[in-house]
Formats: C-alpha cells, sequence, structure tokens
C-alpha cells in the first residue's frame, strides 16, 4: 500500500513522497516533521450550511466523533456569512409569492423554527421583513441559530468544531489503484503551514470551493458543460462563446441599516458610474425596498428596530469569465496565468484579490445609489443615503466575511445529475422529474437560474475601463424550470475515490443542474442525506460506493432521515406538494413513496392524505405490493379509509419485509442493456421512471404526429413576440387580417397573449386568448380541409371555453385542467376563399386560450 498525497498550489497529479520536498519548498508549505495525527469518526471540512445539517445528522445517527474544521468563526455559510438573509427556499413556477412547491422539513425546518422564534424574540414577530421569500434573518442571529442546533452533540461530546483553519495538503492510500482520502492537513488562516492533521473514516467536503476534492485527486469538473457532454437540452453547442471560466457569478452582498443622517458612504476608489447605469434591473431603484428589506418596520409599527435592508441584485453581481485589467495584473504577480484560471483552481490568495475587486464593485453599487440615484429622487423620504452599512458581521470593512458563492466545482460522481432527468415528465415543471432515482436522499425544485455570467466592456472593449455584467443565451434566470426531483446518494459519491463525501455545492451534478439547485433549504436537505449516508458507512463498516445498490443500506438511511423521533421534524423523501411534517400520515407515506410502494404517476403530485381511499386505488396499493414482495397472501384491511390513513396501516405492514432492490444481473440490474454506471434509473427499464405512464395524447397539448407534406396547408403556433419558433410553424402574434399576410383576426390581440415557459415545448407553452369573442380568418382556395386545434393553459385552469370552426361548433363551455389541454380535429368545407375561426363567445367573461392550428387538405 502506498501513500500518496496533494497540495493546494500544485497540479492534480499524483505526487509520491520521492517528489514531495522539492515541491514542498516551491509551494512554501513547510513541514520537516509529521505533524500529529488527530483520529476522528467523521471528518467535515466547511462549517456551511450543508457542513453543519451533516454533523447534526450524523449525530443524531449515533456517530460517536464527528469534526467540524470551518476557515472562519461564522457557522452557516449562505445564512450567515454570505449574508444571503432573504431565505430562499424551493419555488414553484409560479415564482414567487411566499410560496414554496413543498413543506418545509427536516433539519431545515428546526433551522427556520428557531430563526423565526429568535426574530419573534427580538422584534415581536417571526418574519419581520417585507421581501419576496418567507422568512428573513439578520446574519447574526441566523448564525446562533446553527450554534443552537449543533448545540446538543457540542455538549454530548459527538460534534467539535475547529474554526480559523483550512486544508492545504490530504493523505491518499492507493490499494491496488483503489484510492482513499485517509486525512486532511490544515493550516491557520493566517499561514500557509500546516499545523494540523486529521485522519477520517469519512471526509466531507463542504467548502465554499472544493478544495479538498481538488486535493485530493479526485475527478471534478467547472464551467459549462457542451450539449455534446451530457445531451442537455439548455446547454450550450461550442466552447467559444463560452469559456471554461463561465460561473454563476459571485456577489458581496451588503447589509444595509436605517439612520436619521444623510450621509453617503466613501466614494470607492475605483468607482465609475458607469458600471452602474447601464444594469437594467431593477430598473426601479426603490424596487429594493419592496424586495429586500429584512427588517420592516414601517411594515409592522411594532418594529423598534430601524429598517434592514439586502442589497443582494443583479447590478452587484461579478462575473468571473474575464477579469478587470487591475485584477488580471495582481493575480498575473502570484503566478503566471493565474488571470486564465477558473476561480475553483486558483488558491485562497488569488481568490482574495478577486473577492476584494467584487467587494469594491457592490460598494460602488450603494455609493451609486447613495448619491446619483438619491439626486433624481423627488421624494427623498426613502433616500439610500439614510442607510450606512451595518455592523452585524463585526467586520472592518462591514461587509459579510465571505461572498455569496452561487456555483463551485462539481465533483465526478457515480451518477451526474442532468437536466433532462430533472426536468419534470412530459417536460412540465409541475409534475414530478423524469427520473425519481432509487437512491434519493434530498428533494428540490427550482428553476435552471444563472445571474449573468458575462462581463462586457463598455469603453471599446478595454479591460481597464468600465464594465456592466449581461446574460448568455441559455444561461439565464428561468423559467425553464426543473419537476419535483430527487438527489440521490449516487451524486455524492466521487467515481474514483473512497472515503470522500461533496456536500454544499461540490455535488454531482451538470452546471445547468447547479443552478437549480443551490438554494439554502436544498443545501440544507442534501447535506442531511451526506450526514446519513455517511453514519450508515461508518457504523456498518460499508463501502460508500456499494451503498446506493444495498437496499438495506438506502433503508437505513431513509428510516433515519424520516422518522417519528420526538423532537426532530422528519426530513422528505418525496415531494409530495400538499403534505406537512406535522401530519400523521407524513413519515408512512414518504418511505412507501420512496420504495414505489404507493400508486404513483408523474402528474397527480398531491398526496391528498385526507380524502377517501378510492377502490381501484386501494387494489393498485395492494397489488404493488404483492408484485414486489411476491406475496399474495397480503391483504387490505376492511372498512373505510383516507389515503394517509390506509398508507400509515400499510407502512406498518411492509416495513419489516425484507425490501430488496430488484436486481437481475451484475452491472446490469435492470436488464435494459444500460450499464449500471450510466443508468440513472439502474433498477428501472430506460431511462425514465415513467416507463409505463402515457398520458392522454388528446390532453398534451402537441400534435400527435407530424403533418404528411403531401397534404400539410400550414400550421400556426400563437404567442407573443418573444415566442420562441417552432420548426414548420408560423407565429401568430394576434394582428389584424391583411391580405398581404394572407391572416390575422378581427381585432388586434397583440396584447392577449402568454408564454408560460413551463417547458422547452413551445406549442403548449404559448397562447393567445380572448375573454369575449374574437375571429381569426386565413385565406384558403374552395376545398375540404382537417383542422386541428389545441387550447389550454399549462400554469392555470381554464374554463369555459368555445372554439367554432367554420360555423360548427367544435368546443362548447370546456374546461381544462392546469398543463392539461383539449386537442380537436375536424373536417370542414371552405367555400368563401377564407376559414374562418371564432375563439370564445359573445358576453362571455371566461378565457378561451388557442395554442396552434394545423391545416391539412383532404383529398
Amino acid at each position: 500500500m502506498a501513500t500518496r498525497f496533494f497540495l493546494s498550489n500544485g497540479p492534480r497529479r499524483l505526487l509520491t513522497l520521492s517528489v514531495i520536498i522539492p515541491l514542498l519548498v516551491a509551494h512554501t508549505i513547510q513541514a520537516a516533521e509529521e505533524l500529529p495525527v488527530q483520529k476522528t469518526d467523521l471528518l467535515i471540512v466547511g462549517g456551511t450550511e450543508s457542513g453543519c445539517a451533516a454533523a447534526v445528522q450524523a449525530a443524531r445517527m449515533g456517530v460517536k466523533s464527528i469534526t467540524i474544521v470551518n476557515d472562519i468563526e461564522w457557522l452557516g455559510g449562505q445564512f450567515t456569512a454570505e449574508s444571503l438573509v432573504a431565505i430562499d427556499e424551493n419555488r414553484p413556477p409560479s415564482g414567487y409569492g411566499n410560496g414554496v412547491p413543498f413543506p418545509r422539513a427536516g433539519i431545515f425546518k428546526e433551522l427556520m423554527d428557531r430563526i423565526e422564534a429568535i426574530n419573534t424574540e427580538k422584534f415581536g414577530h417571526p418574519r419581520p421583513g417585507n421581501t419576496h421569500v418567507i422568512t428573513t434573518a439578520l446574519p447574526s442571529d441566523a448564525e446562533r441559530a446553527f450554534r443552537e442546533l449543533l448545540e446538543p452533540g457540542v455538549k454530548s461530546g459527538q460534534i467539535r468544531i475547529i474554526s480559523h483553519q483550512y486544508p492545504v495538503k490530504v493523505h491518499v492510500e492507493d490499494n491496488e489503484n483503489t484510492l482513499r482520502l485517509t486525512g486532511v492537513d490544515f493550516a491557520s488562516s493566517e499561514s500557509k503551514t500546516p499545523t494540523l492533521r486529521i485522519d477520517a473514516d469519512v471526509v466531507v467536503d463542504a467548502t465554499d470551493w472544493g478544495d479538498v476534492i481538488r486535493l485530493s485527486g479526485a475527478g471534478y469538473e467547472y464551467g459549462p458543460d457542451l450539449k455534446q457532454k451530457y445531451g442537455e437540452p439548455l446547454a450550450p453547442e461550442n466552447r467559444e462563446d463560452y469559456p471554461l471560466t463561465d460561473m454563476n457569478p459571485i456577489t458581496y452582498n451588503m447589509l444595509i441599516e436605517e439612520t436619521d443622517e444623510y450621509q453617503p458612504i466613501p466614494k470607492p476608489a475605483s468607482y465609475d458610474i458607469r458600471n452602474y447605469t447601464k444594469n437594467n434591473y431593477p430598473r426601479d431603484p426603490a424596487y429594493i425596498y419592496g424586495a429586500r428589506r429584512i427588517v420592516d418596520h414601517y411594515g409592522f409599527p411594532d418594529i423598534e428596530h430601524p429598517d434592514v435592508i439586502l442589497l443582494c441584485f443583479a447590478p452587484c453581481d461579478y462575473p468571473l469569465d474575464i477579469l478587470p485589467k487591475a485584477v488580471v495584473d495582481a493575480l498575473e504577480a502570484t503566478e503566471q496565468g493565474a488571470s486564465q484560471k477558473n476561480i475553483v483552481e486558483m488558491n485562497r490568495e488569488q481568490r482574495q484579490i478577486v473577492f476584494e475587486d467584487a467587494k469594491q464593485h457592490s460598494l460602488g453599487y450603494l455609493y451609486y445609489l447613495q448619491t446619483a440615484v438619491h439626486d433624481e429622487m423627488p421624494d427623498k423620504t426613502h433616500s439610500f443615503r439614510r442607510f450606512k452599512l451595518s455592523d452585524d458581521f463585526g467586520t472592518k470593512d462591514q461587509l459579510p466575511p465571505k461572498p455569496y458563492i452561487r456555483e463551485s466545482i462539481r465533483l465526478h460522481t457515480m451518477h451526474m445529475l442532468k437536466q433532462q432527468e430533472t426536468t419534470g415528465y412530459g417536460n412540465d415543471s409541475l409534475n414530478f422529474a423524469d427520473c425519481m432515482f432509487h437512491d434519493g436522499v434530498a428533494c428540490f425544485q427550482f428553476e435552471y437560474d444563472f445571474h449573468p455570467t458575462k462581463r462586457v466592456f463598455l469603453d471599446k472593449g478595454n479591460p481597464a475601463g468600465p464594465w456592466q455584467n449581461a446574460f448568455r443565451k441559455g444561461r439565464t434566470w428561468g423559467p425553464p424550470y426543473s419537476g419535483l426531483s430527487l438527489f440521490p446518494a449516487r451524486s455524492l459519491i466521487p467515481e474514483n475515490m473512497r472515503g470522500l463525501l461533496g456536500a454544499q455545492k461540490n455535488l454531482g451534478y451538470t452546471s445547468i443542474v447547479s443552478s437549480a439547485v443551490r438554494l439554502h433549504d436544498q443545501c440544507m436537505a442534501i447535506g442531511q442525506g451526506v450526514g446519513a449516508l455517511a453514519a450508515v458507512a461508518i457504523q456498518n463498516n460499508r463501502e460508500l460506493h456499494a451503498i446506493p445498490y444495498q437496499s438495506d443500506m438506502m433503508e437505513q438511511i431513509w428510516v433515519s432521515l424520516c422518522t417519528n423521533n420526538e423532537g426532530y421534524e422528519p426530513a422528505m423523501l418525496w415531494p409530495w406538494r400538499d403534505l406537512e411534517p406535522e401530519h400523521p400520515a407524513f413519515v408512512a407515506v414518504n418511505q412507501l413513496s420512496i420504495r414505489k410502494l404507493l400508486p404513483l404517476d408523474p402528474v397527480e403530485v398531491a398526496f391528498q392524505a385526507d380524502q377517501p381511499a378510492e377502490e381501484s386505488w386501494k387494489q393498485e396499493l395492494l397489488k404493488i405490493s404483492q408484485d414486489h414482495f411476491d406475496a399474495t397472501e397480503l391483504s387490505l384491511p376492511e372498512g373505510k379509509f383516507t389515503r394517509g390513513e390506509l398508507a400509515t396501516y400499510w407502512w406498518d405492514v411492509v416495513r419489516l419485509l425484507d425490501f430488496g432492490f430488484p436486481h437481475q444481473q451484475p452491472g446490469d440490474q435492470d436488464g435494459d442493456e444500460i450499464a449500471d454506471a450510466q443508468d440513472p434509473l439502474p433498477f428501472t427499464t430506460g431511462i425514465s421512471s415513467w416507463p409505463e405512464w402515457r398520458p392522454d395524447p388528446s390532453e398534451d397539448g402537441l400534435p400527435d404526429n407530424l403533418a404528411s407534406l403531401e397534404t400539410l396547408v400550414h400550421q400556426f403556433n400563437f404567442g407573443g413576440p418573444n415566442t420562441a419558433p417552432v420548426a414548420n410553424f408560423t407565429l401568430d402574434q394576434g394582428e389584424t387580417y391583411s391580405d398581404a399576410r394572407g391572416y390575422g383576426w378581427d381585432q388586434s390581440l397583440r396584447d392577449q397573449h402568454r408564454i408560460r415557459g413551463l417547458s422547452l415545448e413551445s406549442l403548449k407553452e404559448t397562447f393567445i386568448f380572448t375573454r369575449s369573442h374574437a375571429t381569426w380568418e386565413y385565406a384558403l382556395p374552395t376545398g375540404k380541409y382537417q383542422i386541428t386545434f389545441s387550447v389550454g393553459d399549462s400554469s392555470h385552469e381554464q374554463e369555459g371555453q368555445n372554439v367554432t370552426v367554420e360555423g360548427k361548433s367544435a368546443l362548447e363551455q370546456i374546461s381544462t385542467r392546469r398543463g392539461r389541454f383539449k386537442e380537436v380535429s375536424l373536417p370542414v368545407e371552405v367555400t368563401d376563399g377564407l376559414l374562418t375561426v371564432e375563439l370564445g363567445a359573445p358576453k362571455s367573461t371566461t378565457n378561451t386560450c388557442l395554442n396552434w392550428l394545423r391545416i391539412e387538405q383532404v383529398k
């Protein structure tokens, strides 16, 4: 067995002991003597929210020795040190609006309950802010909540927290070409000299930038993934316009507090007003008052604390693709080529150069608000000049200890999570994801959300001049959204390194998916899953790589995450939209769902626990278990039950049975000729969780087949000017009829269109509508034709829709469910040279929503 280890500034190849001493000198990391070794069961590097959640979960599962090593004092990551204190949660496709796609659960809910209790104690209100999210907090109060969450484990002696230390070297054993991470050396935040070595059975990388992963030699990725790599619909085609330095930007968030003075901050040395005047979001800076007020004593008159505002907006976003000249010069002075590195590849000194410029950019925005915007405000009552930087962080510059980090290293794992796997079934974001993994350990839903990743220099491309951030095509904030998704254990486990787990944003997913899995609750839910996975491996002496394929181990993880332990909130294993953790059936429904022992389909995302259990549902429930356990003797109880009551009863029946994954053959468990290493669903035939489920083709909002070129006359897609083009369809934007075009409406409907954007299928995501009556005509020679069209709305139920074609009533008072459509095909005869379609009905007050229309000639 050979011992190998890696250095923070060195190359990623393995380094043997024979070459290590010169490299130590070259990298100014000196360790003439071996460090004394401290041993722990679970080493968590990084005090982020994900790292803290992992520690709490592992301690609750009985892991005896857990060590958190953090490079600063503050715990809590985004909640605290990064000052994203308008706490962002999973969000449904309806967007902001104080709603979430499924209830808070698990350790995240416990933390939020603590934060809201602290808010109530301090301000008299659990949610004292006025933002587009649900809960806000001062960073120091959120940090207190994390300390309280960890306190039982600290008091029991299970959790030890070491601050102001960062990883500089890792120890890796090579046993017959199997690499295992065994320990990490740390240096003080003020030094490069290792002073501390900790060995562990399992090491979790919950750092900001995946430093342990990078040091270990485990495979990782960064920058935009091209479409050819993973086949993602939103991925770019070429590298030319999407450099590897392109990342979701960092942001130095600022917390400002109301005063009685009108005193702007000192003008930043590098301030250039042109850096901020070109930004169009928000167009009206006064919008910030309604979007990011952390404490709102105007909205809550009994709050005596001054207003506190979070400045976290696109003008503060700092792209990482191309850096300003001053930053480039400073980086090159540290190492030739440093300015061309992706930020994950930089060392701490180099990153700090970038951070300092990002700080100045954010301060410049505040100065801009306090001067240029102030001078233009007719009413100075809400002037930003009345606000000063908060002292909440205790830092010299009054800025948070760290920038807000949206994207990091992407660990190369057993399974790389891809956009098409997380998209809602049928490209509908309101559905469960297309792949509901057998080894899920957390739930999520969010838009594929990139802030501006591109830096554009405004003065003829001069990198020493002013700049603005901008979006790259396909890398914007949503839509589209993911579906209601599961995060698999396999996407936490590196493919080529034992004893290591990813956490925080150092996970096994693509760049696109990383943009949808970066929120506060997601990081905590995944961190909790990491803690459970690590605990099961440690306590059963199992290899992490084996656990996702061992049903008994996964069951231990699921039971530990979702159980009715008094005082602990059960975590969510399956993203039911309507099931609260307090519901008596919560645990049973989640445990049955993750095992696929409940009747499930991709579009029914509400469990309806308090509704009666229909006979057909009961029989399907019984058959699923009889087939899985090969137990025809299983039977249902007599009597009437709600769904929740029956699920609770059934969980008690099957929980002690040998669940077992349906193994068929080694390397290809489901026999679908997709090797397990590449198969997102190794126990389900094919690459979708719903191979047997098919929607009614007359309700999916899409043409059932391609029109024959011999009979096709024309096809129209109805929508607004920003509608994505659809091959072989003409976009009708609601304009009035003209002879030149040969089609149009009897009135302008240009303002009566919607683009829902819940999926990539433009035909069903766009429509023109009328609440009364409108007529559309198309110049068409006399003859017989087949007309096919679709009405409906992917986001909302639409009642009372009416369509008439050539005087024939095709639809009368028809209602469509959210995400369900009505497609109609009928023969008509045109005798006057015009095909006439009437939308809606006179005196109607309900919408009729026309998606698309096809005209075919009947021969």
